[in-house]
């Protein structure tokens, strides 16, 4: 990715991360002081943050990642299509997950687990309708599609991550419907066939 291509990136996609933190100053007062931001499967309250660390802390944070994310080196082949959903995937779930455990804080009941596992399914159908459109060669970082590529015919190995990806997702939103356990079976299962299918490829 160029290097006005990164600025044009960043310049879109850290204000919606900052965003939030107008709406936190607007409920500030209303905030508790310790806020929950992590549950378990059950929907138990597992991590906490201070009101200041929740309202600034998180998108500051999230900023940080994003902008790894954008500056992580690539080699010289593009993948624009499958890189505007990655650039923008950051965003949207901070923006999403930012107001939902705010509404937490201020007493509303929100299925976490139900959210979180929507997002994730949402997201792995996303990236799945891309990954074919992946060049033979391309790199990021660890040049992780390079050394696939090395070891298989890498439009075999994209088509089938790809649909493995859209039917993990939705498998997961079928899974809301159902008990938690259900969708870390079919998670755990996604993550064991993303790493397999490619060896297997032939």
């Amino acid at each position: 990715m160029k290097e006005r291509h990164v600025g044009r990136q960043l310049a879109l996609t850290l204000p919606v991360i900052l965003a939030p933190i107008l709406y936190g100053l607007t409920i500030y007062r209303r905030l508790p002081a310790r806020i929950a931001i992590h549950w378990g499967v059950n929907n138990t309250p597992n991590g906490w943050a201070s009101r200041p660390m929740f309202v600034f802390g998180l998108p500051l944070m999230m900023c940080a990642f994003q902008l790894l994310v954008l500056l992580v080196p690539r080699g010289k082949q593009s993948a624009p299509r499958f890189e505007r959903i990655v650039i923008w995937l950051m965003p949207l779930m901070t923006v999403i997950l930012y107001l939902a455990t705010a509404q937490i804080a201020l007493g509303a009941h929100i299925d976490v687990w139900r959210l979180a596992t929507g997002l994730i399914g949402v997201m792995f159908i996303a990236m799945g309708n891309y990954i074919p459109t992946i060049p033979a060669g391309y790199s990021y970082g660890l040049n992780t599609m390079r050394w696939l590529s090395r070891r298989a015919q890498w439009p075999r190995v994209a088509r089938r991550l790809g649909r493995w990806m859209v039917l993990a997702g939705l498998g997961l939103l079928i899974s809301l419907a159902l008990a938690p356990a259900v969708s870390i079976v079919i998670l755990v299962i996604a993550c064991v066939g993303l790493l397999v299918a490619p060896l297997i490829a032939k």
